[in-house]
């Protein structure tokens, strides 16, 4: 399975295009865009997909979820509009649904962020409001395979 992108290359600091705007109250003034995102090679036992974008270098002692989208269905190839209407964007760690760019605490060393699209072996039970911990545990249980892009940012 390989996931790529045309906006973050791994282990590259990530555009202030992709940076958090100032409406999430953390200091950033970036323009907040969705980076681009396709995949290919899903495995043929794949049920659905699931991305999401997480900080495990945030200083809250178990990370910070920036964007959780699942049922994802396994036909489709990109995170455009189309599939972001055909899927469910959970509310991620700054209280918004979809997609929360970096903003890290100034001074910090570069924090990680973590792009990772799943391939399940059965769909993800959420509602939109689910906990984005409860998310990561049905996707520990139940990625077939995944991939991800690694990018950096830190100001």
């Amino acid at each position: 399975m390989l996931l790529k992108s045309t906006d973050i290359t791994t282990g590259s600091f990530i555009n202030d295009r992709f940076v958090a705007s100032e409406n999430f109250g953390f200091g950033c003034s970036g323009g907040n865009e969705t980076p681009n995102f396709e995949w290919q090679e899903i495995p043929r036992e794949t049920k659905e997909l699931a991305f999401t974008m997480f900080d495990p270098d945030a200083p809250t002692g178990c990370g910070f979820w920036h964007w959780i989208v699942v049922n994802i269905p396994a036909h489709l190839t990109n995170l455009g509009d189309s599939t972001l209407k055909l899927s469910k964007e959970i509310r991620n760690d700054f209280g918004q649904y979809g997609y929360g760019g970096p903003c890290p605490p100034e001074g910090d060393l570069p924090h990680r962020y973590i792009f990772t699209l799943h391939a399940l072996s059965t769909p993800i039970e959420a509602s939109k409001d689910t906990p984005a911990a409860q998310i990561g545990f049905q996707l520990n249980f139940k990625s077939i395979e995944k991939s991800s892009i690694l990018g950096i940012f830190g100001r």
